[in-house]
């Protein structure tokens, strides 16, 4: 039988940075977080800043819901933090330097990306799967700046990758597109996880 790789090549790793989740007032059951550790409903009130339980059964038909990952997603609401932990619940995180590392330190601001907008999340390991394509582009006339695309492949079940993430690959900054994750059943099921990552800087 065989197993899922949990390494793959001698690439450098890669760094993922995930935007802070923007915290509104959902009192009124419109906006529901979920926390996906445990499978708990939540509300926020803006006036307390705190988080009520709600049961799923009281959520109405076209409520949005916002899945929370714990310890990686970082919420935010007018500069006050907030991250879940399935041990003591909602925190509070009032020195943000100290415990989260935002991507701004790295990078300025790039276009439509406020870097300062994104926090690291964690590395992992991937291949790239089937060739970097390469063209420029000129958005100031003069300036004509290299892009690159590649289409990456990794095995980490703990990486989640979203079209909004950036990813840091040996100091250039890509922007994620096209998730997708396929499942193959050896004779248990494990997951291969694709992107496509389109080089920012």
């Amino acid at each position: 039988m065989r197993l899922k790789p949990k390494s793959t090549t001698k690439n450098p790793k890669a760094l993922l940075y995930k935007r802070f989740i923007g915290l509104e007032k959902s009192v009124n059951l419109n906006i529901v977080y979920n926390t996906v550790i445990d499978g708990l409903f939540w509300t926020f009130d803006n006036l307390t800043l705190e988080f009520t339980q709600v049961e799923s059964s009281a959520l109405p038909q076209g409520a949005t819901i916002v899945q929370i990952q714990a310890f990686s997603s970082v919420l935010n609401y007018q500069g006050t933090y907030f991250r879940y932990n399935d041990l003591n619940g909602w925190e509070k995180i009032t020195d943000l330097a100290n415990n989260v590392t935002l991507l701004s330190a790295s990078f300025n601001n790039v276009a439509k990306y406020q870097v300062n907008k994104y926090y690291f999340v964690g590395s992992f390991d991937y291949v790239i799967k089937g060739s970097i394509e390469g063209t420029t582009a000129q958005y100031i006339k003069g300036n004509i700046i290299p892009l690159t695309s590649l289409n990456i492949k990794h095995y980490d079940d703990d990486i989640k990758l979203s079209a909004d993430d950036l990813v840091v690959i040996d100091g250039h900054l890509y922007s994620v597109e096209n998730p997708e994750t396929v499942i193959k059943q050896l004779p248990k099921p494990f997951y291969i996880y694709f992107a496509t990552l389109n080089n920012i800087l």
